[in-house]
């Protein structure tokens, strides 16, 4: 099964957003989970690499989380859908 492309808009906050200069990031990838747009979001942001992004791993440093659809997760597997809200956090944002 092949996955379209679709356009994912990434919401930066606190350091992502100082390190790429822009609060919002759209991002036209072929993804299925949070997974796949975090390794997106690395190609389409290489700033993030290293304090926000382990570009070995295409995945968050200890310290940040997603939050997709008002829920926060640090979880790689997370399905999404287009029209999902995400938003990149600092861990230690929110109530």
């Amino acid at each position: 099964m092949t996955v379209e492309a679709t356009r994912y808009a990434v919401e930066l906050y606190g350091l992502p957003a100082l390190l790429a200069g822009k609060r919002r990031i759209e991002i036209d990838a072929a993804v299925e989970t949070l997974g796949d747009l975090a390794r997106a979001l690395l190609q389409a942001c290489p700033e993030l690499a290293g304090p926000v992004i382990d570009p070995e791993l295409g995945w968050l440093q200890r310290g940040y989380v997603f939050v997709v659809n008002a829920r926060f997760t640090r979880e790689p597997t997370t399905p999404l859908s287009p029209g999902s809200e995400v938003l990149l956090v600092a861990a230690q944002a929110g109530g």
